[in-house]
């Protein structure tokens, strides 16, 4: 289950960088920090799929990736509260990507989380 999941938000990751750079036309590396997340995480839910042997490394290096992408997304909150108060002059596809990038990651790091206990917890008995 956790190896899917990791496998679809890197996958989600990756298009979001796609549309993100096609939508506002940027040459800017910036609109393609997504993929920069999405294509390891991806990669390491292949790993952790298909080497049962490396799924434990695999998936903490998923995590990590998750943890670093949940603290790169956290700078989409001053944009929030910008949008909130009626300030906000930025690029909403940007904000998007930023709270895709946020949200996804957050969600697959409480996902590895959520396992790596419940794993510890079985091992213990």
């Amino acid at each position: 289950m956790e190896t899917k999941t990791t496998i679809t938000v890197g996958i989600a990751l990756m298009l979001t960088a796609v549309a993100s750079a096609v939508l506002t036309e940027t040459q800017s590396i910036t609109a393609w920090i997504p993929l920069l997340f999405g294509l390891p995480i991806a990669a390491m839910g292949a790993v952790a799929a298909l080497k049962v042997r490396h799924r434990k490394n695999a998936m903490h290096v998923a995590a990590a990736l998750a943890l670093l992408g949940t603290l790169g997304g956290v700078r989409v909150l001053p944009g929030l509260g910008a949008v909130a108060s009626g300030t906000f002059a930025g690029s909403w596809v940007a904000l998007g990507a930023q709270l895709v990038l946020l949200v996804l990651c957050a969600a697959l790091l409480a996902v590895c989380v959520r396992s790596f206990v419940a794993a510890r917890r079985a091992r213990k008995g």
